[in-house]
């Protein structure tokens, strides 16, 4: 009896703590828009018109001309879709990556966005491996070698050169957790847009 009457004061108690702990929905948007002012500040006085900003302006623009200018048009909407896929999980993975503080971005195109590095995702990431798609794609064994080596160079080469620059920092990230990871998503897109030709020669 005394066994039962504890367990239910207990179980009162915890529902009562997890009430008087709980957070309101007001509290949340007061937090988030003093982050928001905090981080808008941070940017104004840190990040806006350098000469790093100014690089993340570069890396937005330059590498879509040249794609656009060297992109076969015949095959403008493969090679779109193969980016988009990409790029959706691209971003995606730095949504969470950066959100849980595994790595986070000390250089800001703008406060407005979240991830920050869509520069580097766009200019270094996405569009070589749109152009590799462009010219190895009808050969898996092609593809498979020329993403590993494009993967190879973004993880210790590209990703350090960014943390040398101050614009990315690693905080429980490792260089090397990097380079499987742009290896498979490449492979996973080849494999998904193949398989959408499959189907549209089918039909």
């Amino acid at each position: 009896m005394f066994t039962s009457i504890a367990g239910a004061l207990g179980h009162q108690l915890n529902e009562y703590f997890m009430v008087a702990g709980s957070i309101s929905l007001q509290e949340l948007l007061e937090a988030e828009a003093e982050y928001h002012r905090v981080l808008k500040q941070y940017w104004q006085q840190n990040n806006y018109l350098t000469y790093k900003w100014w690089f993340l302006v570069i890396l937005s623009i330059i590498p879509a001309i040249i794609w656009w200018i060297k992109v076969d048009k015949t095959k403008l909407i493969e090679n779109t879709a193969f980016g988009l896929f990409y790029g959706v999980t691209a971003i995606f993975l730095d949504s969470i990556g950066s959100n849980a503080m595994v790595w986070t971005y000390p250089v800001r195109l703008t406060p407005y966005l979240n991830p920050q590095l869509y520069p580097y995702d766009v200019g270094v990431v996405i569009i070589p491996f749109m152009m590799l798609y462009e010219r190895f794609s009808k050969s898996f064994k092609k593809f498979f070698i020329a993403t590993g080596l494009l993967s190879l160079f973004l993880a210790f080469v590209a990703e350090p050169f960014m943390v040398y620059l101050g614009i990315y920092k690693e905080i429980i990230w490792k260089h090397i957790y990097s380079f499987p990871i742009y290896w498979l998503v490449g492979l996973m897109c080849w494999g998904i847009i193949n398989k959408f030709k499959s189907y549209s020669a089918k039909s």
